[in-house]
């Protein structure tokens, strides 16, 4: 496993009633010692995105966008902005994955949370590295650090035990 990562939380999912699903969700949280501003820009600008996750195609404003990843050219995702309040909501579906990002700023710490939902049980140890993966990648492009490889996550599978 790489260095300083932080692996993701496996939550059971409820309804809009409040009722527990079969579904999971991964929760993953990340703090920064930069502005709110800042971490946004990376998330959401294509010069910032470009720097951790891979290179965008189309215009944000429009609510669809692709990426062509940057760890393997050949994965290109389409992504949909279902929200964005600037610098603080992002909620996106890439493919069918549903994805939400909250940035929140107290004093000097600004915090991200993340949130992949929507997941079967059996979906966790492959989906939780690999969005782990990319949040170490934000982290590294935030301190100037080199970014992770792939190669350092293909064997987190079995720490992501997903409670039945």
């Amino acid at each position: 496993m790489a260095s300083g990562t932080s692996l993701g939380e496996v939550r059971p999912e409820h309804d809009a009633a409040g009722t527990p699903t079969d579904l999971v969700q991964l929760y993953y949280v990340r703090g920064f010692a930069d502005p709110v501003v800042e971490l946004w820009e990376l998330l959401t600008e294509p010069a910032g995105v470009a720097k951790w996750f891979g290179t965008v195609a189309g215009d944000p404003l429009d609510g669809h966008v692709s990426i062509t990843t940057s760890d393997d050219p050949a994965r290109v995702l389409d992504i949909t902005v279902d929200a964005c309040t600037s610098p603080h909501v992002l909620d996106l579906t890439i493919a069918d994955a549903v994805l939400e990002l909250r940035l929140h700023q107290v004093g000097v710490v600004t915090t991200l949370e993340v949130v992949r939902r929507h997941l079967q049980r059996d979906e966790v140890a492959q989906v939780g590295p690999y969005w782990q993966f990319y949040l170490d990648r934000f982290t590294a492009a935030v301190d100037g650090r080199e970014l992770p490889q792939w190669a350092d996550y293909t064997d987190l599978a079995s720490e992501y035990p997903c409670p039945g």
